[in-house]
């Protein structure tokens, strides 16, 4: 199982914030940082902001920042509010009565998986990625670039925690 295209963006930009200790950020400059959709970006920040996971800055210096601490924002809560977190409980087959007592063909394998999964997301913070977010070497754009993501620039990228 793998995180929809929609909450791998989520994570990427809450990381991308969590990295900018407290600054804000606009759509331009994650949309440059990350190599995302730019149209896409603006509907993820709105859906963001909705759930009060960011806030909105407005004027010509406005844009994002994240509304509590790193370490304060689970990633079900990024999930949850950019797709909802239904296809994290529901049948791997998408049969709709699927259970102990009447089980589908892979209910027992996606029941071990499930479970790794929801403890992922229910436990994990942005403040648990924030070390490893640091060390990501960019997108695969800026990798074909040649250029640095802002996760190389070391000591002088905090996330606040």
């Amino acid at each position: 199982m793998r995180l929809s295209k929609t909450s791998e963006y989520a994570i990427q930009v809450m990381c991308r914030l969590a990295t900018e200790a407290g600054q804000v950020c606009s759509v331009s400059h994650l949309h440059r940082e990350l190599q995302l959709p730019y149209k896409y970006l603006g509907r993820l920040m709105h859906r963001l902001a909705e759930a009060r996971l960011v806030e909105t800055l407005k004027g010509k210096q406005g844009g994002y920042r994240l509304t509590r601490l790193a370490r304060q924002i689970y990633l079900y809560e990024i999930i949850g509010a950019v797709e909802g977190l239904e296809n994290y409980q529901r049948c791997i087959l998408g049969l709709p009565e699927c259970s102990g007592e009447n089980p589908c063909a892979l209910h027992e394998h996606w029941l071990k998986l499930r479970e790794n999964m929801q403890e992922l997301i229910f436990n994990v913070t942005l403040g648990d990625l924030g070390k490893k977010a640091l060390r990501h070497k960019g997108t695969k754009v800026q990798r074909e670039k040649g250029t640095k993501g802002q996760g190389d620039k070391g000591a002088k990228v905090q996330i606040k925690v």
